[in-house]
């Protein structure tokens, strides 16, 4: 296997370079690093690469730049103008590459450990808002806000993560006692600096609050909640679901998508829910599919707009096996009904001929 993209850890440092094939030693580095995801070359989907509408290039980068971040807030309990300036270079790259129009699709994995939390979970949160803020008819003017306010949607951690270090009761039931306190926390960082929008500030303190006012900390509900908070609360749930965290395994990105569709006017902007469950593939491009017919392939096309229905190239078949030449099925048209995705991720046999 032959690598189609660089691979990044989840501090967005470069493991491994594009084009490099992968060996033993590889392996073990990204068994490791707890590598989520990988671009290979594979030549029955030489005419369909992934495009992700915001290359891994940049979120690394964006994930880099929190590092410094964090540890200036978690060291001096302020944030360093310095650092900021390099996350907020990162976010208007992931804005340009929305621009003049939004090619390819939201990049869908989650993270593999809790420590991928800090640093690789915003870059992503940031990505997926800025496509949902896109798709929503937010311009430039409003997306860089969006994105910086997704990116450090998590920095009030850094104060209580001091406290609970200090404290010298039960670990868990100060966790819980101090977790709420992170929004209200980060706010306060950010408004310490001076130079965030309004807009900013107020997305990071309702990033958890819930459309019907179920959330925290103010308990706000509907259009009391900032437009921004609305659109990182979809972004942010997402990637929580579909990444692993203790005592919760990972759920498939079609199960988290079905999640937020379950809370449509519940927990979440029904408006804003529509526009994520047709921006984001159920099956992305290239995901192994086995369907009810049997029928074992590779998705080919994402097909945004049309939920859990992709393209997906037949590579093996019940009775015949692996079929000389592959094709595509779109489980969007009619005649394709009845046809149904049964497992995601199949063991699947390569055609060596």
């Amino acid at each position: 296997m032959v690598l189609t993209r660089a691979v990044y850890d989840h501090r967005g440092y470069q493991l491994l370079e594009s084009g490099l094939e992968l060996s033993r030693k590889s392996l073990i580095t990204l068994t490791k690093n707890r590598v989520a995801e990988l671009f290979i070359e594979d030549r029955r989907l030489a005419d369909a690469s992934v495009h992700p509408a915001i290359s891994p290039e940049i979120k690394a980068e964006a994930a880099r730049s929190l590092v410094g971040v964090i540890a200036d807030a978690e060291t001096t309990g302020c944030i360093n103008e310095i650092s900021i300036r390099d996350a907020e270079a990162c976010v208007y790259k992931m804005v340009r590459q929305l621009f003049p129009e939004m090619l390819g699709e939201g990049n869908l994995s989650g993270c593999l450990s809790f420590e991928d939390y800090d640093y690789a979970l915003p870059a992503k949160t940031a990505s997926l808002s800025l496509l949902i803020g896109r798709k929503a008819g937010y311009g430039m003017m409003d997306l860089p806000n969006l994105g910086m306010a997704a990116l450090l949607m998590n920095l009030g951690y850094c104060l209580v993560r001091s406290s609970i270090l200090q404290s010298p009761d039960s670990l868990m039931e100060k966790v819980s006692q101090e977790t709420p306190r992170h929004p209200d926390n980060g706010a306060r960082l950010l408004d310490q600096l001076g130079s965030f929008s309004p807009d900013v500030i107020r997305a990071v303190e309702e990033h958890h609050e819930r459309w019907d006012g179920s959330g925290y900390p103010a308990r706000l509900k509907g259009s009391e909640i900032s437009p921004f908070a609305r659109i990182i609360a979809i972004a942010d749930t997402y990637f929580e679901l579909v990444s692993n965290r203790p005592g919760k395994p990972a759920c498939m990105p079609h199960e988290a998508v079905e999640f937020i569709l379950a809370g449509c006017g519940e927990l979440f902007d029904p408006d804003l829910t529509q526009i994520f469950v047709r921006l984001v593939p159920v099956y992305p491009a290239g995901t192994a599919v086995k369907l009810n017919t049997g029928e074992l392939g590779i998705v080919s096309n994402g097909n945004s707009g049309h939920i859990a229905r992709p393209v997906v190239r037949i590579c093996t078949e019940r009775r015949v096996g692996v079929v000389a030449k592959p094709y595509d099925l779109d489980l969007s048209e009619f005649r394709n009904q009845a046809r149904l995705i049964v497992e995601v991720d199949p063991s699947m046999p390569l055609d060596d001929r």
